[in-house]
């Protein structure tokens, strides 16, 4: 990954590529790029599930104030 990447990456996404290599140890250029579409992938449903429990929040606490 060169340098003005890695200044852009969120830290979680890169905590997470790293986790995968360390437990995945690719061993081609093959492998190294599905460990950043899984790393990719992962930190995005964790974004998504960060937004829709923020949503079903804001849901609940609308839910109260209308009773």
């Amino acid at each position: 990954m060169d340098e003005e990447l890695k200044r852009d990456t969120p830290y979680d996404y890169t905590q997470i590529q790293e986790q995968l290599w360390v437990r995945l140890q690719p061993t081609s250029d093959l492998e190294a790029y599905l460990i950043e579409q899984m790393a990719r992938c992962r930190y995005q449903l964790e974004q998504i599930e960060n937004r829709l429990t923020k949503a079903w929040s804001q849901l609940n606490k609308i839910h109260e104030e209308l009773r």
